[in-house]
């Protein structure tokens, strides 16, 4: 996507339209020019997936302050997001989670998915609203907080969708 550089109105055109612009209109006035300067080529939405059959189930407990009783995440093609929304990137529980079972990490605050696109949420919330959203939405939920269910959207939350004080040593992969 390109950069734009906002179009100055000169003297030659108020000359011509006998019309000046005020500041506030220019600062108000749409860009005009296209400029390629500090322009990057747009990021990829969704990394590319691994090869089919990469996939492998991992299980996250509770950490010792946590709530729940764990679960089994198992990514598969097109629901294969590790979905990392607790701000700075890539949280490491989401990091472990992904190398772990094959799926892809993906920061949630840099970019949108779809809730069927995500195999499991890592979030990082000791409080009441994003707690309780990816439950809600049907999505495998790992809070990095020793949190337990609470708030307006508590009653999403079950011990099947729902972990907390989740660390990278509660993770572990399951053996068939």
């Amino acid at each position: 996507m390109p950069l734009f550089r906002r179009k100055k109105q000169t003297e030659e055109q108020v000359e011509k339209s006998g019309v000046a612009e005020t500041p506030a209109q220019e600062d108000a006035a749409e860009v005009a020019e296209p400029t390629d300067q500090g322009a990057a080529e747009p990021e990829l939405d969704h990394p590319e997936p691994p090869p089919a059959g990469t996939y492998r189930k991992v299980r996250v407990w509770p950490g010792p302050k946590g709530w729940g009783k764990g679960f089994i995440i198992e990514p598969k093609p097109g629901k294969d997001l590790i979905y990392s929304v607790t701000g700075g990137g890539i949280h490491p529980v989401a990091a472990r989670i992904a190398e772990l079972s094959g799926g892809r990490p993906f920061d949630g605050f840099k970019s949108k998915a779809d809730f069927d696109e995500i195999a499991v949420a890592v979030i990082d919330c000791g409080g009441t609203a994003r707690i309780g959203v990816y439950p809600m939405k049907g999505v495998l939920t790992v809070d990095i907080h020793g949190a337990s269910p609470s708030g307006p959207l508590m009653r999403f939350i079950t011990e099947e969708n729902f972990v907390s004080g989740v660390t990278v040593e509660t993770i572990e992969i399951v053996e068939d």
